[in-house]
């Protein structure tokens, strides 16, 4: 992955009742302990990796990879307690699958903030196949030159005649 990326895990809210009734349970023979020690386990699982192309979804057991141009819809779903808490789960969706992003705080900014890297991300790669792209066979020296006076030219350092006169050895 290139550029910036953020590392997210599932938040404990989460998990919410298992924390809860494990701390209940705690005084039954430490089964509560095992409940916390499990819940612990699974948040800690997975983690996220948001990045500038791509949202990597990676567990113990396996690692799926989303990117960002592929993503055509995130649904947010939050049960009541979600609600509450301010977390949820969102859905990517894309042509080929579904990711779900489980454990989210403040999900529906998350969601707004991916949707607009996606189209970021959509509208970079169209500039790019938009650029066009120099003949082979003209010489890299002579394309130097030639980005070199049309910088002379732009800040008026040349004139237009002159450029056109110079542009003219570059056309044939």
């Amino acid at each position: 992955m290139s550029g910036k990326t953020i590392d997210l895990k599932p938040s404990y809210t989460y998990l919410f009742w298992w924390y809860i009734f494990g701390a209940l349970l705690a005084p039954l023979f430490g089964i509560g302990l095992i409940v916390l020690f499990l819940a612990h386990r699974k948040q800690s699982a997975i983690t996220y990796v948001i990045g500038d192309q791509s949202i990597t979804k990676t567990d113990r057991n396996y690692a799926e990879k989303v990117n960002l141009i592929d993503i055509q819809e995130i649904k947010v779903q939050q049960r009541w307690i979600d609600k509450k808490l301010n977390s949820g789960k969102l859905v990517l969706i894309t042509e080929q699958k579904t990711v779900d992003v489980v454990g989210i705080q403040n999900p529906y900014s998350l969601s707004d903030l991916i949707l607009q890297a996606a189209k970021a991300e959509r509208i970079r790669l169209n500039k790019k196949k938009q650029i066009p792209t120099p003949p082979s066979d003209a010489a890299p020296i002579s394309l130097d030159r030639l980005d070199y006076l049309t910088g002379l030219w732009q800040q008026g350092l040349l004139s237009d005649e002159d450029f056109k006169k110079e542009k003219k050895h570059f056309e044939s």
